[in-house]
């Protein structure tokens, strides 16, 4: 590291007028892809890695053992890489699938890790529907449609694949498509949109609303994080945008959008399917622990016995229509059906113990990263030690002022250690015996707590104020910033 800031200086020294923070940064990322690039290679290149992947071709089982902190990841990037498959990755649970999703998608160039939800608040509340997860729920399916594109990395649990989804074909078949330059009927598109379940409002601020005011018409699609805006000339559209439905702001232009209905609705469950049946015949399964996932399977389906039996009790009413609709035996995947859906395609165990007694095992040696507590000098000891044993050391830090914290920790203790740095996140550390890298994160050197991502397709506090906004009436009593207690007039 210290060798890069050398070359930076001194091309500073030839042009004082030399953009050296601008270098700097664009040559520690050339740097950090360098080193990704590095590390997954050596995994593809390993021969445990070459040896799964010729015996996973024809559908065979195979259980991983000692598999620790964010390798799973790694070897699932660089298998993902290897085989060129379709993969679907089952965690044990949501916060794992959650940070398991994080660290592929991180550690992916090209292509995309999605989290497939399960689509109430909590796993197994089914009185409450979460319509985020909801929309990233139809997203994945809308994505699964696509024929032609590539097949993201699909991350879960067992309380997400325990809902049957919408057959990618089926929801296809009833989207809306709007082109820029062709003729739309208004009239036609607002029944459309009310036939499939979306609501009218004065401003859509969450999916399954419109709104006409005009020639313009938002609409807050079931499988697109941003609401639309199609604007008319007379009775041809003009333009597409998505915007923000907080600011209003649009976001960017599009030439094409399609409109997904509620998936959770206007579906019967003849065109329903479980995600383990609309997979590729080459996918490959991935199970964290498959009796776990299967007894997940068994409590969640005598958990929805139950809310079916108390719905007037249970249910919200705001959702009581797609919670009906949810609510049937026939909607979800029971633990045998899981069993035959996984039967035919390969799958690999990465937890505890093996579910199927002729799988195959594939031993891993690998430890955790130490506890360095902020000791400085113990993580210095531990970097030479790597060293003098032939273990490449990197270091994924989260920013570049981390990299450069790092810099400047060892220069002040006059030490000279061999280090890469990888300006990335991953959940956890691990030193690999087998391949000699040693995998270090900033977050755990620091002692600092690290959250996993998800991505949210609106604020609920946003929506609340929104929605709050929405219900008031001319007349109704509001207190303005500036100018004290009013009377709402109205919203223009």
């Amino acid at each position: 590291m210290g060798q890069q800031k050398e070359n930076c200086l001194f091309f500073k020294q030839l042009n004082p007028k030399f953009p050296y923070e601008d270098f700097q940064s664009l040559f520690l990322g050339y740097i950090c892809k360098m080193n990704t690039d590095h590390i997954l290679k050596a995994y593809q290149k390993s021969d445990t890695l070459m040896r799964l992947n010729d015996f996973i071709k024809n559908k065979q089982r195979a259980s991983l053992k000692g598999l620790l902190g964010s390798q799973t990841s790694m070897i699932i990037v660089a298998l993902s890489k290897l085989s060129a498959r379709p993969m679907l990755i089952l965690a044990e649970d949501k916060e794992e699938a959650a940070y398991l999703q994080n660290d592929i998608a991180t550690l992916l160039e090209k292509g995309e890790a999605l989290l497939f939800p399960d689509s109430y608040r909590r796993p197994k509340g089914f009185d409450k529907l979460n319509r985020s997860a909801v929309l990233q729920r139809t997203e994945t399916i809308g994505r699964l449609s696509i024929i032609g594109s590539s097949f993201p990395i699909i991350v879960t649990y067992p309380e997400a694949v325990f809902e049957k989804i919408v057959a990618p074909e089926s929801l296809e078949e009833s989207v809306i498509k709007v082109k820029v330059g062709e003729k739309l009927d208004v009239k036609f598109m607002v029944e459309v949109l009310v036939d499939y379940g979306f609501e009218f409002a004065d401003f859509v601020y969450e999916p399954g609303q419109f709104s006409l005011r005009g020639g313009i018409i938002d609409i807050y699609s079931y499988g697109n994080e941003l609401p639309y805006r199609v604007e008319l000339f007379d009775e041809e559209v003009e333009s597409i945008r998505t915007f923000d439905p907080t600011s209003q702001l649009s976001t960017r232009k599009i030439s094409e959008v399609k409109i997904v209905p509620n998936v959770n609705t206007q579906f019967d469950k003849s065109r329903k399917a479980s995600l383990f049946e609309i997979l590729p015949d080459n996918s490959l399964i991935w199970i964290q622990n498959m009796q776990l996932m299967l007894e997940k399977l068994q409590d969640c389906l005598d958990t929805a016995k139950h809310y079916d039996d108390n719905s007037k009790k249970t249910i919200n009413l705001s959702d009581q229509e797609e919670e009906a609709a949810l609510m049937s035996e026939a909607a979800f995947v029971s633990p045998k059906d899981a069993l035959e859906n996984i039967g035919n395609k390969s799958v690999i165990e990465f937890g505890t113990g093996s579910f199927y007694p002729k799988s195959k095992l594939f031993d891993f040696h690998v430890a955790e990263q130490p506890p360095f507590q902020k000791n400085f000098e113990m993580l210095i000891k531990d970097l030479k030690d790597n060293s003098l044993k032939g273990i490449s050391n990197y270091i994924f830090a989260e920013n570049p002022k981390q990299v450069e914290r790092f810099n400047s920790i060892f220069s002040d203790l006059k030490v000279e250690v061999q280090w890469m740095p990888i300006e990335k996140t991953l959940h956890r550390g691990f030193l690999d015996l087998d391949l000699k890298i040693a995998c270090y994160t900033d977050h755990q050197i620091f002692e600092r707590f690290h959250r996993y991502k998800t991505r949210q397709g609106f604020d609920k506090n946003v929506v609340l104020r929104m929605k709050t906004l929405n219900e008031l009436k001319p007349g109704d009593y509001v207190t303005h910033i500036d100018h004290g207690v009013g009377k709402y007039a109205g919203l223009e």
